[in-house]
């Protein structure tokens, strides 16, 4: 019986861990193939005036990439999710006089958000004080824009249409592997979390 149970345990057991490697090729390749053809914006809609910038903090040349495309025209709202206050952002990113003139006139922040079903609240709250925005150009990271992009999906009551941006276009992975790996390999179970159990 014993022996059985053994053999039964580690079928079980086996089975599990292959189909953990196997979505975590298919994570692979979504991440870097499927995902920057399929749902990396490369053009933005046309008038400004419908669009939202959202920028997730947490990672690097996230706030600069929404300030970029701030300036470029592409929408003239941005909202900063996350735990900086105006301040911090000016001395942190040393931000010049004409982006000085976009942070009194064009962008909001939140300041409580610690996860990013905490930033999708606060972007929500935004947008109902801000219904004219019907488009969000979505900032974060590559590793990260998955989720998002899910969780904004489910928490967003006014169902804006979403253009994923990552702050960073062509990351090296081969510059820090490790730490690419890490983040890589925790956000993929954090993505089977919020499939499973985020409404």
């Amino acid at each position: 019986m014993r022996i059985d149970f053994l053999i039964n345990f580690k079928n079980i057991f086996l089975l599990f861990i292959t189909i953990i490697l196997m979505g975590f090729i298919w994570w692979l390749i979504f991440l870097f193939n499927i995902l920057p053809k399929n749902y990396y914006s490369k053009t933005f809609p046309n008038s400004s005036l419908n669009n939202g910038v959202v920028v997730l903090t947490g990672g690097k040349m996230r706030i600069e990439k929404g300030m970029e495309i701030l300036q470029k025209g592409y929408a003239d709202k941005m909202f900063i999710s996350g735990v900086f206050k105006p301040s911090e952002i000016e001395m942190r990113f040393k931000i010049e006089k004409s982006k000085k003139d976009l942070l009194e006139c064009c962008i909001n922040f939140g300041e409580k958000a610690k996860n990013t079903i905490e930033n999708a609240s606060e972007a929500d709250n935004w947008l109902k004080k801000n219904p004219e925005i019907k488009k969000v150009i979505l900032i974060t990271s590559y590793y990260h824009l998955p989720r998002s992009i899910l969780i904004f999906e489910k928490k967003l009551q006014s169902s804006p249409e979403i253009y994923a941006v990552p702050a960073v276009e062509k990351v090296d992975l081969f510059e820090q592997p490790l730490f690419h790996l890490k983040l890589i390999t925790s956000e993929y179970f954090k993505v089977i979390y919020t499939l499973l159990f985020v409404k």
